[in-house]
């Protein structure tokens, strides 16, 4: 062992020395008091870089999916847009406008349905309070499999509050999360049928949080939907039938933190992005949670909404807002990206 040398004895502090150092180890402790949790989860190794981003503050990516060729589709909440990125070009020109919709200001979840044919809810929502405007909201067909793109209105909701994420059931059912009604929608796609599927107390907005937003996220694996729960911070799953009826109690996978959307892969896997967190969560089947990409102090994933994945879950695909649900240390916000996430390396 190297020998080091040894120092002298300090002197004693001062009064006013001991003062500040005092002050000192409050400010720490107060500090740490408001770190959210997802500091101080196990990381999870994996590299990410930013495929592609808009020039503007104030834009806002909020769903995506990722197409048959391996192009991302993203929507926008703040206008009625949907993007198409290819991430292997670079970052200056991979991304273009694909399609407007008409009679709405954003668009939210985006499923597919069919080969290169998609689900998407469009509808109008208040940015500053990000909430749903009721009656304005409508699921529409968006099929890619033609040279042009062409759209059609599958169904008006207009029983839905905030109708947020979406997820292809079966051969004919969609499921839709209300973040505001705190329950999951069934719709049928052959027949435009809207009717509720899944409740649970786990489902609604928690009281007395500045934002109403329950149930946010969804996924379907094997017998399970699995969805997530913003203000409960908690994600969950439910065992269902053929018609997305309940067929046993609800189970909270894992919580603590501020969930936003989520996949899940074949192995009951669960990568769910933190929005006002700025992260990216890797969770198992036991609920073991960490963290794969971003925390609260940087811009990596700043307001991180939606994850998906390619072909082998190699590599997921995330969306972001940019920090403006929650600015990255109350006063950092971005154009919103898209980011590339390694995993495993």
């Amino acid at each position: 062992m190297a020998a080091y040398p040894q120092e002298s004895p300090s002197p004693k502090p001062s009064f006013k020395q001991a003062i500040s150092m005092h002050s000192l180890i409050r400010g720490l402790i107060a500090l740490t008091s408001i770190i959210t949790p997802t500091l101080a989860l196990p990381t999870a190794v994996s590299s990410v870089s930013t495929i592609f981003q808009f020039e503007q503050n104030g834009t806002w990516l909020e769903n995506l999916a990722v197409r048959p060729n391996g192009n991302i589709l993203a929507t926008r909440l703040d206008a009625p847009e949907l993007w198409q990125i290819n991430p292997t070009k670079p970052k200056s020109n991979s991304g273009s406008l694909l399609y407007t919709f008409p009679n709405a200001t954003g668009l939210l979840g985006i499923t597919p349905i069919a080969q290169d044919i998609f689900a998407v809810i469009a509808g109008n929502v208040s940015l500053q309070t990000v909430t749903g405007i009721p009656d304005s909201y409508a699921v529409w067909r968006l099929d890619l499999s033609t040279p042009q793109p062409t759209a059609n209105i599958l169904a008006r909701i207009p029983e839905a509050v905030f109708p947020n994420g979406i997820v292809h059931f079966t051969k004919d059912i969609v499921l839709i999360t209300d973040s505001a009604k705190g329950l999951i929608w069934r719709l049928r796609l052959s027949t435009g049928e809207f009717t509720p599927a899944l409740s649970d107390p786990t489902m609604v907005p928690a009281p007395g949080q500045p934002t109403i937003i329950g149930v946010n996220g969804i996924d379907v694996r094997g017998k399970y939907v699995y969805f997530t729960s913003t203000t409960q911070m908690l994600l969950a799953r439910v065992p269902v039938d053929k018609q997305a009826r309940a067929t046993g109690p609800v189970e909270v996978v894992a919580s603590g933190f501020t969930p936003d959307d989520l996949m899940v892969t074949g192995n009951g896997t669960a990568y769910v992005s933190t929005n006002p967190q700025n992260g990216v969560l890797r969770i198992d089947p036991h609920g073991r949670v960490r963290l794969v990409a971003g925390n609260e102090f940087r811009v990596d994933v700043a307001g991180a909404t939606a994850v998906a994945g390619n072909q082998d879950a190699s590599v997921l695909y995330v969306t972001t807002g940019g920090g403006q649900f929650r600015p990255v240390l109350g006063r950092t916000v971005e154009p919103a990206k898209v980011v590339a996430v390694r995993l495993g390396v």
